[in-house]
């Protein structure tokens, strides 16, 4: 039995394999990282899942435990990276009674700017046969991956979920947004359609964002448009500029089927690109690198 371990800012996710990767059994909570007080991770590892521990070969963990303000800090796996580079970068470590425990490599990439992983990799390696050559993981701080195929090639963050979130609740905008507003589709659609045309304004996402002010002064969106008009605008502008440079992209798989997916594809979409659904679980990464591991013995 091999465990595996997702442990981010926010939550523990923990599953219990088997040797050829299948999963035994699963749990989850909300002890992320940042709830666990002057380092205490060996106790609350010990308190999510010591009744696993005593059948485990090893323990394999991933996400921010292995950051800097984590347990253990791993290096980074520099792009290209695949999946054993995750393993051969990880950092292990021997505690009494526990099994070893092996805190795995993020992935990152040095230049122009530094750019890192610590977590999302796992499902996309998690993804069956060959990796997309694009991919994106919606989140707050959403990831663009460039993939050969077999390793990440390339990872781009940007913060466009962040930053809505923050305009959303506490910003000049949000005074104008009515209690109980909603997504909306066609809002979200026009502000993706704003985003896109470079005819009627040059700028980029900070003019069109204060759109949504100006065009309710006008009358020309209603205040209960306002949220899904600005999430248009954020994520419109985002895949410009994931993809401004590139030579034509045809496809961006997405990876999920959450609403915040949805929208990723919607927009995507409405920009000519195709955007297949992909899943990619955690589980099925870890599963890799424990075949990885066996193969090694």
């Amino acid at each position: 039995m091999f465990i595996a371990v997702q442990w981010t800012s926010g939550a523990f996710h923990a599953w219990l394999l088997e040797a050829d990767g299948s999963i035994s059994a699963e749990h989850q909570s909300r002890t992320g990282v940042n709830s666990v007080l002057n380092g205490a991770f060996e106790a609350a590892l010990r308190a999510e899942i010591g009744h696993w521990l005593p059948s485990a070969r090893a323990v394999l963990l991933s996400g921010m435990v292995t950051s800097r303000t984590g347990w253990v800090e791993s290096p980074f796996a520099i792009v290209p990276a695949g999946a054993s580079d995750l393993l051969a970068e990880a950092v292990r470590k021997e505690m009494e009674g526990l099994p070893p425990l092996y805190f795995l490599a993020g992935a990152a990439r040095r230049d122009p700017l530094p750019d890192v992983m610590r977590g999302e990799e796992m499902a996309i390696f998690g993804i069956k046969g060959d990796l997309p050559e694009w991919v994106v993981l919606p989140g707050a701080h959403s990831k663009w991956v460039r993939t050969d195929g077999e390793h990440i090639v390339d990872v781009t963050t940007y913060m466009s979920g962040e930053i809505l979130d923050l305009l959303l609740k506490d910003s000049l905008l949000s005074k104008l947004i009515p209690a109980g507003a909603s997504h909306g589709e066609e809002a979200f659609a026009r502000g993706v359609a704003i985003a896109a045309d470079k005819r009627a304004m040059q700028g980029g996402v900070l003019q069109r964002l204060f759109s949504a002010r100006s065009l309710v002064l006008f009358d020309r969106l209603k205040p209960d448009e306002i949220t899904g008009y600005m999430s248009g605008v954020m994520i419109g502008s985002e895949i410009i500029e994931a993809l401004a440079g590139q030579p034509e992209v045809a496809s961006v798989a997405v990876l999920g089927e959450t609403p915040l997916a949805a929208s990723y594809r919607q927009a995507l979409q409405a920009f000519g690109i195709a955007a297949p659904v992909v899943t990619g679980s955690a589980a099925a990464g870890f599963a890799r690198l424990v075949a990885e591991m066996q193969r090694e013995r």
